[in-house]
């Protein structure tokens, strides 16, 4: 008996209006859901708002191309929260007059963004295009997060030569040398001092490499 009055007043408190939904707020880039799931999204109103399920909201819109996250709260109960999380390009990788961009994670998105300069990836004397090459295009958008993330001065492009060897080139000119991403985090305390102030008056600075041991290594003329 007690279970039955349960379920009676479950019932009650799924289907009264008291609960149900008036608003669907959406926070973010609206254009990148598409006309069906925004209409799928207004559906939810009048609904109650207990009897939606935020984490099967979530999972689906993750699954759209150029969303990386979504989260769904519920500020009070007549009113729907849906935050999106834009996936941002940060590379971009050309072939003859076509563009192909990937956000931090590798994932292939449009060429949009806030205008910020994408990091130019390419590779030296490809006997394959470098988009079929997933780790090594992996490990150049890897280089270019870290570089953005620590760094402060602008990166411009990475030329991938081989798996041991990526060519970081700054907007300023300066060049970095160096085995990956775990061998630039390893040199990022000995490096920034050198990017913030180099005084050396003697020699003309073109860039740094980092792969060798536990210094660096200055670079003071193109052919090195």
């Amino acid at each position: 008996m007690i279970g039955f009055i349960a379920f009676g007043i479950f019932g009650i408190v799924f289907r009264s209006h008291l609960f149900a939904i008036k608003s669907v707020e959406i926070e973010g880039d609206k254009s990148l859901l598409g006309g069906s799931v925004l209409h799928f999204l207004e559906g939810l109103k009048g609904k109650s708002v207990f009897a939606i399920r935020p984490w099967e909201i979530e999972r689906s819109l993750s699954r759209i191309p150029g969303i990386k996250t979504a989260r769904v709260e519920k500020p009070s109960v007549h009113v729907v929260k849906i935050i999106l999380e834009e996936r941002k390009p940060l590379a971009v990788v050309k072939k003859g007059k076509s563009f192909t961009c990937f956000d931090e994670e590798g994932v292939t998105i449009p060429c949009w963004g806030d205008g910020a300069p994408l990091v130019e990836i390419k590779e030296r004397e490809a006997t394959q295009p470098l988009l079929e090459k997933r780790e090594l295009l992996q490990e150049a958008i890897s280089l270019a997060a870290v570089w953005r993330d620590t760094f402060d001065l602008p990166l411009q492009e990475i030329e991938v030569v081989h798996e041991r060897l990526f060519i970081l080139r700054l907007q300023n000119g300066i060049v970095i040398k160096c085995g990956g991403v775990l061998n630039l985090k390893s040199k990022v305390s000995l490096l920034k001092p050198y990017l913030r102030e180099v005084k050396i008056r003697s020699i003309r600075v073109i860039g740094f490499d980092v792969q060798a041991g536990e210094d660096i290594v200055i670079i003071t003329g193109e052919s090195d």
